[in-house]
């Protein structure tokens, strides 16, 4: 869908405060103390989306790995591997990076083509990451393999950290280049400060037709010359006056 950038955001949190501002089309970064409304206020654009455009894959809430919910309690697993395990395999609904890859066996030979490159840039991006500790991703067949010094892992064997860049990057990886409205929150729980700093570049890599908003705790997220990006929630809310 064109057009899908957020001009203007004027919503009001708990009927007690109006948040107003007008958005960069590229990168918001929205920061604030505890309490300050971050988090709802990605909520309330996230229902804001779907009031106006229904069910739709050019916008997505990530939140906080804090506040991810099992998917399947009878699995061991918890929901940060469920998660990221539905959006590599899941077959079914799609969007995951499986069913991605199949959508090219139909698909015109320069489409196929840009599948190609574009699942090689991803695994690129993560291998490029995981270097430090020794692991490396590829994918064979319909597999999605992790690779550590020749032996192989499951998702649920990656540390936590390197589960939520992986999970991050995929999923903005599955929006395929769309426009899009991306809303993340606190992504920097359980990342490595270096991971930080590189955050928002890879982001854009993966998909540099979206509109982030980020909600963050910690500087390094825009430590990498972001700091123009920054909207802070005290400078953008208001008390919404009672009337007597």
């Amino acid at each position: 869908m064109s057009n899908i950038r957020i001009q203007e955001i004027n919503i009001s949190l708990w009927d007690k405060y109006t948040v107003s501002f007008i958005p960069n089309p590229d990168v918001n970064i929205i920061v604030g103390i505890n309490g300050s409304g971050k988090t709802t206020l990605l909520r309330e654009i996230d229902k804001s989306l779907a009031k106006t455009y229904g069910k739709g894959d050019f916008y997505i809430y990530i939140p906080s790995i804090d506040n991810l919910l099992v998917r399947d309690s009878r699995k061991k697993t918890n929901a940060m591997t469920q998660a990221l395990d539905t959006y590599l395999y899941d077959m079914k609904t799609g969007p995951s990076l499986m069913y991605y890859r199949m959508s090219m066996l139909d698909a015109p030979f320069g489409l196929q083509n840009k599948v190609k490159e574009r699942i090689a840039l991803f695994c690129e991006v993560i291998n490029d990451l995981f270097q430090d500790t020794d692991k490396r991703v590829e994918i064979e067949g319909n597999k999605f393999i992790i690779n550590s010094n020749g032996s192989l892992l499951t998702t649920d064997d990656l540390s936590s950290g390197e589960k939520q860049i992986l999970l991050l990057l995929l999923r903005i990886f599955l929006l395929n280049e769309k426009e899009s409205v991306v809303l993340i929150d606190e992504p920097e729980n359980s990342l490595d400060i270096s991971w930080q700093y590189k955050l928002i570049d890879l982001l854009i890599k993966l998909n540099p037709n979206a509109q982030f908003f980020i909600t963050t705790h910690s500087p390094s997220i825009f430590g990498n010359g972001w700091g123009d990006k920054i909207i802070y929630m005290e400078d953008v809310t208001t008390k919404i006056e009672k009337e007597a």
